[in-house]
């Protein structure tokens, strides 16, 4: 059984004052912080380039957690694994050479996964099931925050939950779109064990409070 890891969407965060938005998640318990890159070709939005990240890097204490919604990760996976990143994330349709660039991030000690988009089936990653360390499900439309979560893709991380017993695999699943305190529990009882979430977290009274009611615990 995993444990159940929080990672607060810098997506969400007021970048006015992102040191003190960093802080206040890092202190309150995340387990990670989760980006969004972007390149308004795959999703029709730009977020989190490269120099980007480089202006907040070193104010991220926690394992940091990269989803790249781009166009041919592989021309650009050496600039995003300088961060040093604990988890990196890609889509495998974007690809030409998934199992070259899974190895690739695996060589950096960095854990990999492929994320699946809401009109994607989860059976695009099964090639690759044995090769990954975790599967990222989103529940919106990939390319932008405060969407409404989308019920029926928690179907694919039943599928995955199952398959994963069936193969006896380690792999985890990692979730992320529109994901509350209200619909959290019935994801962790699904067979996810990392959860992603922006507007819940930085927009919450309590921080703290909000991490721990994610966690379900």
């Amino acid at each position: 059984m995993h444990k159940v890891k929080v990672f607060p969407s810098l997506l969400a965060a007021d970048f006015s004052r992102i040191e003190e938005e960093i802080k206040k998640v890092e202190s309150a318990g995340a387990d990670a912080i989760h980006l969004d890159v972007m390149d308004n070709k795959y999703v029709s939005n730009t977020s989190f380039p490269i120099e980007k990240i480089k202006s907040f890097r070193e104010k991220i204490s926690v394992p940091l957690d990269i989803h790249l919604m781009i166009e041919k990760p592989e021309n650009s996976i050496d600039g995003f694994l300088e961060f040093n990143p604990s988890f990196l994330s890609f889509h495998a349709e974007t690809c030409s050479d998934v199992n070259k660039l899974i190895q690739k991030i695996k060589s950096h000690n960095c854990k990999v996964g492929l994320a699946v988009n809401t009109k994607i089936p989860v059976s695009s990653v099964f090639s690759f099931i044995h090769l990954i360390d975790f599967v990222l499900i989103m529940t919106v439309e990939a390319g932008f925050g405060g969407q409404k979560f989308m019920q029926e893709n928690v179907e694919k991380i039943k599928e995955l939950s199952q398959l994963r017993k069936q193969k006896n695999l380690f792999f985890e699943i990692e979730v992320d779109g529109g994901i509350n305190t209200e619909n959290s529990k019935e994801l962790i009882s699904a067979g996810v064990s990392m959860i992603v979430s922006g507007t819940t977290i930085f927009k919450s009274a309590s921080v703290k409070e909000t991490i721990r009611k994610l966690r379900n615990y």
